[in-house]
Formats: structure tokens, sequence, C-alpha cells
């Protein structure tokens, strides 16, 4: 089963410390660490479901808790945005809430100075895009734009 793993600091955080982290509720059968989230894969079902429940939450750093979450894949018809000149002291959490009060965001990932928001309707992606170009965040005024790669 895949287990996705949020708030995790992808600069300070090993695969291998994950995989010792996950071990005494089941087999770890890999685990990839990308910069603010990582994916586990348990071989057991019942095992990936303890490991969730006692997971959940818990501080693998001082002050950031993590989020542990059966994976779902993303859906297909989502509306894909990019978002520009992202402040380094932003986090995708902190984007994602920006963007969820104007509708539901399906998956935000920061990469370094930029990041790609999924919103279910395009309605509130053509919203989220009027209404937050060019606003200040963080210290830097972001550049909000209807992706043209990789739309799916």
């Amino acid at each position: 089963m895949k287990i996705f793993v949020g708030n995790v600091d992808g600069a300070d955080t090993t695969p291998e410390e994950l995989a010792a982290l996950f071990a005494p509720y089941g087999t770890v059968m890999s685990c990839a660490v990308m910069k603010q989230f990582a994916f586990v894969h348990m071989r057991e079902n019942a095992g990936a479901l303890r490991a969730i429940e006692a997971l959940h939450g818990h501080e693998l750093r001082p002050g950031r808790a993590l989020v542990v979450e059966m994976s779902r894949p993303r859906p297909l018809n989502t509306w894909k945005i990019f978002v520009g000149n992202v402040s380094a002291a932003c986090t995708s959490q902190e984007l994602r809430s920006l963007f969820e009060r104007r509708g539901r965001v399906i998956e935000c990932d920061v990469v370094k100075d930029y990041a790609f928001v999924h919103m279910e309707k395009e309605a509130d992606a053509k919203a989220a895009i009027a209404q937050l170009n060019g606003k200040e965040v963080k210290g830097k005024r972001i550049n909000v734009e209807l992706s043209t790669k990789g739309v799916s």
C-alpha cells in the first residue's frame, strides 16, 4: 500500500529515517523523499493502516507535524495552475490554504521558487488566477497562470 507523508523537510529527512519510523508497523518496501513530502510503500495493508493512524500528526522534527494518509491518485481532469516567484519562506501548506479559499485543491507542490496547484473546477481555477495573480505572499509578488505544460 502506498502512503503519502506530507510536511516532510526533504533537505533534512532521509528515506532510511522514514523507513525506520514506519518499520514497527509492517514491512517497508520502499521510501521516496521529495522536497516537502514523501511516499512510503508498505507490504501489508493492515500495517499501513496502523502506521497511518499512529503517525498522522507525529512530529519528526519539532514544530512539523506529519500528514500521513493513504496515497490517492490525482483525478485526471484537474486544472493545473503555475505559480511563479514563490518565496522560499512559503510552504506548500500555506499556498494550498491560499488557493483553498477559492475552491477545492487536489494537489499543491512547491518546487524551489515556483509551484503547481491542481484545482478541481475550472471556474475555481480561473477565479484563483484572477484574484491571486500579483498578490504579495511572504514578501514576494506571485505570478499565477493556467499551466500550459503537462495539463491533465
